[in-house]
């Protein structure tokens, strides 16, 4: 599941990636109802703890065969000099990178409860700022979790390592380096879904085209 929904104002951008556990019809209903409800409450200019927290409610409420859902969910707010104020939270997804100018990558929000586990979870937020020319890589376990033999993608932060080389790439460019090395990582195909959000920042923000396999 992906969605992305800006705010009336026109201020404001509201993004989420999430990951529903297991398939079929029953998967397919619970990312259908995350996603409306993602766009809803984004819409409606909820902050991000409000949507996780009611959305989690909601899959606990409708979701009678009780699959849990992963979800990040961030908002973006443009700055005067450029670039953007992020604010996100992580519900049982892996961790979002920052890649900063200079080739530095690190995580920028902390593991929080899955979403549809219990109720009346209250989940926090992290805030950070968005420069121009940086780059914000978000992804399922798809990615993280590539395999090759006993060999994991993200094993040693090989995630990080990877997007530490793709200073100054496009949103695009970034999303298919990253895909190439999910696809060439072992002699497997790939066995899950894979699916990439690439947000880089520039002097007008704009958001990089998420790309879904």
């Amino acid at each position: 599941m992906r969605a992305a929904a800006r705010g009336g104002r026109g201020d404001r951008w509201c993004f989420a990636l999430g990951d529903v556990c297991g398939s079929g019809p029953e998967a397919a209903a619970v990312t259908g109802l995350a996603r409306h409800a993602v766009r809803l409450l984004a819409k409606e200019h909820y902050t991000v703890a409000d949507i996780l927290h009611r959305l989690n409610e909601t899959l606990l409420e409708e979701n009678e065969e009780g699959r849990f859902l992963s979800l990040l969910c961030g908002e973006l707010t443009p700055l005067p000099q450029g670039g953007a104020l992020c604010t996100i939270a992580s519900a049982g997804h892996p961790p979002p990178l920052l890649l900063r100018a200079d080739g530095e990558v690190r995580a920028v929000a902390g593991p929080q409860l899955l979403l549809g586990i219990e109720h009346e979870v209250r989940f926090f937020v992290e805030t950070f700022e968005l420069a121009p020319g940086e780059v914000l890589l978000c992804v399922t376990d798809g990615v993280t979790e590539r395999r090759d033999g006993d060999r994991l993608l993200d094993d040693d932060d090989g995630l990080a390592k990877l997007l530490s080389g793709c200073t100054g790439l496009s949103a695009h460019a970034v999303a298919e380096r990253v895909r190439q090395a999910v696809d060439s990582f072992g002699p497997e195909p790939v066995g899950d879904d894979v699916a990439l959000l690439v947000l880089r920042a520039t002097a007008t923000l704009r958001a990089g085209q998420p790309v879904n396999r």
